[in-house]
């Protein structure tokens, strides 16, 4: 019994142990005030004085931020370039604190661009333009525009420094246009790692051509279907109609045999036009005169002449012309 005494260790009434102290997380906002605050891990269950600076005299904060009547962080005064200075902070409860410094050159978030605009001009494309947040050199503020069609995917582009405007080339007027900017400090003056909240959106154009007419495609396409086909049937006979009556008046004409026996079957005329081609005429006998000189009646025939008889009749002709002249 008593080694089991010594082994109880005593326990004082109303003992609290101790909690351990949340981390600090500051950052630049709007290069208007520095933000810190300690709710990254949740709520605290205490409050906590907060004390912070850019020099080594700090002071508590003047105006700190609060969940459910627990602070849960402060903003601290901010001037013009003090954020590539060190920042001092301390975090305290009773007897407990937790300090930290931070390089905060890098650590600015910038607020959303005001007034953003999306306007179609007169060179058919879409403009979009924008304010940039509150900043003494518009040089140190880069952009990124970012939009989607008919709640499709988001394309984004990076705009230049001290560029607030950005072309949609040739929208389509019955697409529905979502576009919005955002913004951060530029490695003209020190980039940032943090971009601002992305801009409130901006509508342009119309959504017609998304689901209402999705719905309706399936009734219309069969109807279509049999139109097409009824029009693609009555062009065909058509067709045929009109190539026979060509067929009739303007026969093709046909490849000649190479053994050619009547001309008349080379053409296929109408019977009543073929038979009018059958009809007779009286031949007419022709015959060739060879020209000979003249000689007497009473001598007699050369046998060239004997074996000629185109010879000699010309020469019967014309012994008995010379008798009729004398």
């Amino acid at each position: 019994k008593a080694s089991a005494h010594r082994k109880q260790k005593p326990r004082l009434p109303g003992h609290v142990f101790a909690r351990e102290t949340p981390d600090v997380d500051c950052l630049v906002v709007n290069l208007q005030h520095v933000q810190c605050s300690w709710d990254k891990e949740g709520t605290p269950e205490v409050n906590y004085t907060f004390y912070g600076g850019f020099s080594s005299n700090l002071s508590e904060c003047p105006t700190y931020l609060s969940e459910n009547n627990t602070n849960t962080g402060c903003k601290q005064p901010y001037k013009e370039a003090e954020r590539f200075q060190t920042f001092y902070s301390i975090l305290q409860r009773g007897q407990q604190n937790r300090s930290k410094k931070y390089q905060l050159r890098t650590k600015v978030k910038l607020n959303p661009p005001t007034n953003v605009t999306a306007k179609n001009e007169s060179d058919s494309n879409l403009w979009v333009r924008w304010i940039p947040s509150t900043f003494p050199k518009i040089d140190c503020v880069q952009n990124e525009v970012r939009y989607r069609i008919n709640n499709r995917k988001w394309a984004a582009f990076q705009v230049h420094s001290g560029v607030n405007v950005y072309c949609i080339n040739l929208p389509s007027r019955s697409s529905l246009y979502e576009v919005q900017v955002r913004s951060r400090i530029s490695y003209v003056c020190g980039e940032s790692d943090f971009w601002s909240d992305w801009s409130e959106p901006v509508l342009w154009g119309s959504n017609n051509s998304t689901e209402p007419n999705q719905m309706l495609m399936p009734v219309w396409t069969p109807v279509l279907y049999v139109v097409g086909a009824f029009i693609l049937i009555l062009l065909v006979m058509m067709l045929l109609h009109h190539e026979r009556i060509r067929i009739i008046f303007i026969p093709v004409v046909p490849k000649p045999s190479p053994k050619l026996h009547n001309i008349e079957d080379w053409f296929q005329f109408p019977k009543g036009l073929k038979e009018s081609f059958n009809y007779n005429e009286r031949p007419c006998i022709v015959r060739e005169y060879c020209h000979v000189s003249q000689v007497s009646v009473s001598e007699p025939e050369s046998e060239w002449d004997q074996s000629n008889s185109c010879s000699s009749s010309t020469t019967t002709v014309l012994s008995e012309e010379g008798m009729g002249s004398v």
